[in-house]
């Protein structure tokens, strides 16, 4: 690389460096460089001057260039630009716009309680400049000459570089043109998203509030003391209750006492209860309303529910769940199996075998018809279907039979027919060679090649249907999914901790033996 263009290319990453530390937007005297917005919050604007530094390296250090060394500098720098650019468009920092666009006076600068408008042309400064300046630079550069980027090797290469440049110049631009698309579109959806690894070290107190509980404060003490302390009065007043609820049962209104008797009847059996109660029964109801006043309000998944009365349960629960999984799964792989012979190419071209014209139009249409078929039924989550046949057929597991039937179906069907295609084909030609009915190439050649994939597939759907399946009875598909949607909205985080302990242990199970079913087809 001759010297000019080595100075051309320090110049342009001298442009990066000094337009971070001019000003980028200035109005009434206050003036924001790259610096400035990197130390209100932006700190990945740093990998401007970085870039800028690498190219003067790469310029002033390396006399054999390729066109990489400059543009992709240039990519870093375009990239932070546009990820500064997003995160003033999407996000609610510092430095953003004023929604709707109604004025030129579109940015806005938050500094303390003051509030900075300013016009993202008329305010715009140097260090802008510079910066859009000096990436053009170095993305034109190589395009400039791309004779100096090409390595020298001997005279007769040397000679025709000119002609050997330009592909190699073209491939590099291609190959920097898709990665920087990609990447943009990383970056836009980065901002738009709120993306922020930071944010979750932030709230890492709160994870841990959620997760083992919170510490107990004063108030929170009086109301556990105070649970405690009337636990008996409590269990007397439940107690009367039943016993008058049992009384006046089925017995006309206007021949009960009236309310006001009712009340005072009610107060004397509960003090003839508490007065019944022994010390012993008053402390056991004392600590079990403590125990669960301490749960309530310090809240937290951990440590789990260890009732064997509720885990037994939640495991008949369990068993609802993998049956749903099962039946999802079964029925599915009944349907799929046919069905994708018809939609992988060449096993249709067996049973379709003339080669006329209206033959291949009739495959072609075969083919694309079942495919987009598959693509509808699995193009909605199986809570979306689950939602719906829960709408028209009922609560219960049926519903999400069928819902994990239908979406399963569209996954295993697109598989299979992708196997099928994908089959060593001298094993078929050489079956229907010999005359073998289409039938019996199928059975005798296709499915043999295709036999492995298809257990493994169907084995890994079953048990990512055991998780689905789980989820279903959020929507009233039956099974655990149920019990645990209940126990959320009742805030009984740790039976819910138990329930997933359970969920994820038999996934585990199920995982291990299918492992060893898979292995037998291998």
């Amino acid at each position: 690389m001759n010297k000019r263009y080595r100075y051309l290319a320090a110049g342009a990453g001298f442009m990066l460096i000094a337009g971070f530390i001019l000003p980028w937007l200035g109005k009434n005297l206050v003036h924001f460089s790259g610096v400035s917005f990197a130390m209100l919050g932006y700190g990945f604007l740093g990998v401007i001057p970085l870039s800028g530094l690498a190219v003067m390296f790469f310029a002033l250090a390396k006399e054999r260039q390729q066109p990489g060394f400059l543009l992709y500098p240039c990519m870093a720098a375009l990239l932070t630009f546009v990820l500064m650019i997003s995160f003033v468009a999407f996000s609610d920092g510092a430095l953003g716009l004023n929604w709707p666009l109604g004025t030129m006076d579109t940015l806005r600068f938050k500094q303390g309680e003051n509030l900075i408008l300013l016009n993202p042309i008329q305010d715009m400064g140097l260090g802008v400049l510079l910066t859009i300046l000096g990436m053009g630079l170095l993305f034109a550069l190589p395009f400039m000459n791309p004779g100096v980027f090409l390595e020298k090797t001997d005279k007769i290469i040397d000679s025709y570089k000119h002609i050997l440049g330009k592909p190699k110049l073209k491939t590099s631009y291609k190959r920097f043109g898709q990665i920087l698309v990609l990447m943009v579109v990383l970056a836009i959806t980065y901002a738009w998203c709120g993306i922020s690894p930071g944010k979750l070290w932030e709230n890492r107190g709160n994870a841990r509030e959620y997760l083992f509980g919170r510490e107990l404060s004063k108030s929170d003490m009086v109301y556990v003391n105070g649970q405690k302390e009337r636990a008996a009065q409590i269990e007397a007043s439940g107690r009367a209750e039943e016993v008058m609820s049992n009384k006046y049962r089925g017995i006309a209104y206007s021949k009960q006492p009236t309310p006001r008797e009712k009340v005072l009847e009610r107060e004397v059996l509960r003090q003839d209860f508490l007065s019944k109660m022994s010390q012993k029964e008053r402390i056991t109801l004392g600590q079990a309303a403590e125990k669960n006043a301490l749960k309530e309000k310090k809240g937290g998944y951990f440590p789990p529910e260890t009732s064997l009365i509720k885990i037994k349960g939640y495991l008949v629960a369990l068993v609802e769940t993998i049956a749903i999984a099962v039946w999802g799964t079964l029925l599915a792989l009944v349907c799929a199996i046919p069905i994708s012979f018809f939609a992988a190419k060449n096993t249709l071209a067996l049973i379709i075998s003339s080669d006329d014209l209206g033959s291949r139009s009739l495959r072609t249409s075969i083919t694309f018809g079942i495919r987009r078929f598959l693509d509808s039924c699995r193009g909605f989550n199986e809570f979306v279907m689950a939602l719906i046949f829960v709408a028209v057929i009922g609560l219960g597991p049926y519903a999400g039979i069928l819902a994990l039937w239908i979406h399963t179906f569209g996954v295993l069907g697109k598989v299979f027919s992708e196997q099928i295609e994908a089959i060593e084909s001298g094993q078929v030609e050489a079956l229907t060679s010999t005359g073998a009915s289409p039938i019996q190439t199928i059975v005798f050649s296709v499915m043999p090649q295709v036999l492995p994939g298809l257990v493994s597939y169907t084995l890994l759907r079953f048990e990512s249907n055991v998780r689905s399946a789980a989820i279903l009875g959020f929507v009233g598909a039956g099974g655990i999914g149920f019990l645990i949607f209940d126990k959320l909205n009742g805030y009984l985080f740790r039976e819910v901790c138990t329930m997933m302990i359970i969920i994820i242990m038999t996934v585990g199970i199920i995982d291990h033996f299918c492992g060893k079913i898979r292995m037998k087809f291998i």
